[in-house]
Order: structure tokens, then sequence, then C-alpha cells
């Protein structure tokens, strides 16, 4: 597992998929591979995959960049998903299950997911996702979706000091590393039929998968708002994806991802 080269043909040898990442293209270097579909490839066949050697504006949550230097896998898959707007939000938790799996199998380690798109190894993140989607006027569904994975493979904490106490990389385990190659089509492969089983109309099975992941459950957070920050316990997590949290004065509330996050305690 050292050659890292990153080709379409390499990843397409290793894939079991039906429809995803069988079409693609490779960009040395871009400001943001969900920014180039969007503003590119929008009109792709489902499946579509677009990657890059280099992210020099990776894009986060909430406005925040993703760090993306040479060497990690910075991938992002269109989807045109018959799905309605109340479960799109399952985009992203299916992401971090598929990327959880893949790194499961290929390198033996348990990650766990930070709520509602990281994914970490121990306390450092090694993986943030990011799903957008495109809607027409008046569409119930969307145009277009565009999940966008970034996941770390080296980190080097002397270029980035500022990621030093909460970026990891899969290298810090001392594992044999996959190839980029090697985790897009793990990605991809485990991806698609939890896909599938949310196409059919059935989440069940992925939300739990999710759940058993989640590195806050039963923990203390805070939860942060906007400019309001308070303390809670995260008790648990909705069928749609949304967690279940109860604060100080034993209130239970229901976040939604949206413009909301959490900080571990």
């Amino acid at each position: 597992m050292n050659d890292n080269s990153l080709t379409l043909s390499a990843i397409a040898a290793l894939l079991h998929t039906q429809r995803l990442g069988h079409c693609g293209h490779i960009l040395s270097r871009t400001d943001s591979t969900n920014t180039q579909i969007k503003q590119r490839f929008c009109e792709q066949p489902e499946g579509f995959i677009l990657l890059a050697e280099e992210q020099t504006s990776g894009r986060g949550r909430q406005g925040r960049t993703f760090v993306s230097p040479a060497g990690g896998l910075y991938l992002s898959l269109l989807l045109h998903p018959d799905l309605p707007f109340e479960k799109l939000s399952l985009l992203t938790p299916l992401a971090a299950v598929a990327v959880c799996q893949a790194v499961e199998q290929l390198c033996g380690l348990c990650p766990q997911i930070k709520w509602v798109n990281d994914v970490f190894l121990g306390n450092r993140k090694v993986c943030g996702i990011l799903t957008e989607s495109a809607f027409g006027q008046f569409a119930e569904k969307p145009d277009y979706s565009v999940v966008g994975i970034g996941v770390n493979l080296n980190l080097d904490r002397t270029a980035h000091p500022e990621l030093a106490e909460i970026a990891g990389a899969l290298a810090d385990e001392n594992i044999l590393l996959p190839t980029r190659a090697q985790l897009a089509a793990a990605i991809l492969n485990a991806f698609e039929p939890w896909y599938d089983q949310l196409l059919a109309g059935n989440g069940h099975e992925l939300v739990q998968a999710y759940r058993s992941r989640l590195n806050c459950l039963h923990k203390p957070i805070t939860v942060v708002s906007g400019d309001v920050t308070y303390p809670a316990i995260c008790t648990g997590l909705t069928d749609e994806g949304n967690l279940i949290v109860t604060d100080e004065h034993g209130q239970q509330s229901v976040l939604c991802s949206g413009e909301i996050r959490i900080r571990l305690e």
C-alpha cells in the first residue's frame, strides 16, 4: 500500500458499485471540489466524482475552512437524490458512516463521529464532510446534492501549528496507510448500499449505524448556537439524525444541524 498516486482507473479497479465513482475528474489544485462541481459539473450523471490533489479554499460547515494540503483525500460526490427535503439531512451521516467503515476495513481502526459531520480518531479530527444541495424555485426535491469528503492521511503539524491540537491523520496511528485510490473506492463501496436503502425509504439501519459511532452520546457537551452557548448532556438521536440534549435545568430539546454545533467536554 505504498503507491499513493491518484487516478480514476486505480479507483475504478477497486469499485463494487453500480453507479458511484465510475466517471469523474481529478484536478491537481483547486479552490474546493464542492465549489467546482457546482460551477462546472452539476449536469453530470449521478455518481460523478471530482477529486483534487490539493485544495486552496477547502470549506466546512458554517463558513469554516478545511485545510487541504497535498497528500490528503479530497473527494466530492455528485448525487441526484429522489429524496424529500427532510431526508436530505441524512446524506451527511451516511457519508460519515461510509468513511468510518472504509477506515475500519482498510486500517483496522475504530473511528467515531462527532455530530454531525466530523470523523475522529481518539480526540483528533481526521475527516470533515460538507453536503450541499441546490433547489429550483418551488422544488420539493433537489436538482442535485454534493457530498464533499476530506480525509487527512498525513498532517505536517509544523506547517499548520494552528491545527496541532485538534487535527489528526491516519498516519498518526502507525499503520500501513492505504493509498488514496483504495480509500476513495472503499468509501464509495460503503456509501452506495446505504444510499440505496435511503432512496428506498429505509433509513432506520443507517441511523442506527450512525448512532453507534457517535462520540458524544451520554456525555457532557457545550451547545453553540450563534452567540449563545450552554452546557448539556447528549441523550439521544432522532430518526432524522438530529441530536437530543438535556440542559442543566432538565429541559430536553432537539438540535438540528443547520446553525448549531457542539463542543465535547
